[in-house]
């Protein structure tokens, strides 16, 4: 038993003394700078350093069994997921497109208040749908004696822009004037007009249709309004 002891002390006083000597520099290796350690390679140890060599194994055995491949230790990762960022609230005051008001509506043609033709004109310009018989009378006039005036015949051309002349010695229109009795009201129908009117009327005056329907003598009827005959 002594001499197991013995034996056990030799060699820990050998071991001692072998580290001691490793310790000492080589002669001529004393200035030689030491090589800079690379992250991540094995820790910094001369090849005479046993004590360096024996902790380097057991540290690589022990990240061996981890499964660790470098000495640094690792840091956990507690940052916060990253979550998809909300689309931005619009910005105040940010510019919008412009609204454009509506048109205003044009203003209505004035009203003139057209007035009877008085009396028996000297002259007179025919409109669309009018003739010679219908101004005959429209004027009490003798409707051979208009004819005359002008050169016309029953069986002459009339057309619009036709200026006849009125000889104020003409007798009156023989007969009733009137085609159709009024005062009353009159449905439009289409392509009538205050002067095709008045012509279908007899002793009727456009401008006092005008008048009292209260538009203008030019107004562009509609197909099926009502409108007042005096």
């Amino acid at each position: 038993m002594k001499t197991n002891r013995m034996i056990a002390f030799l060699v820990v006083a050998l071991l001692v003394a072998s580290l001691a000597a490793c310790k000492r520099p080589i002669p001529g290796t004393a200035d030689k700078p030491t090589a800079t350690p690379v992250e991540g390679a094995s820790l910094p140890s001369s090849p005479t350093d046993v004590l360096g060599q024996i902790y380097l194994f057991a540290t690589q055995t022990s990240m061996a069994t981890q499964g660790l491949t470098s000495l640094e230790t690792p840091v956990p990762d507690n940052s916060a997921p990253t979550t998809p960022s909300e689309p931005s609230a619009p910005v105040e005051g940010a510019p919008t497109e412009a609204v454009v008001p509506p048109p205003e509506p044009a203003a209505p043609e004035p009203i003139v208040a057209p007035t009877a033709t008085p009396g028996r004109p000297s002259s007179y310009t025919l409109r669309t749908g009018e003739f010679p018989y219908c101004i005959a009378r429209r004027f009490d006039v003798d409707p051979g004696a208009l004819l005359r005036a002008n050169g016309l015949t029953s069986y002459s051309v009339y057309f619009a822009g036709m200026t006849l002349q009125i000889p104020p010695s003409a007798g009156r229109f023989p007969g009733n004037r009137a085609l159709r009795s009024h005062p009353t009201t009159y449905t439009v129908r289409p392509g009538d007009t205050l002067f095709t009117i008045a012509c279908a009327f007899g002793d009727v005056d456009p401008n006092m249709i005008a008048y009292v329907n209260n538009i203008n003598l030019n107004t562009k009827l509609t197909p099926g309004e009502v409108i007042h005959i005096p």
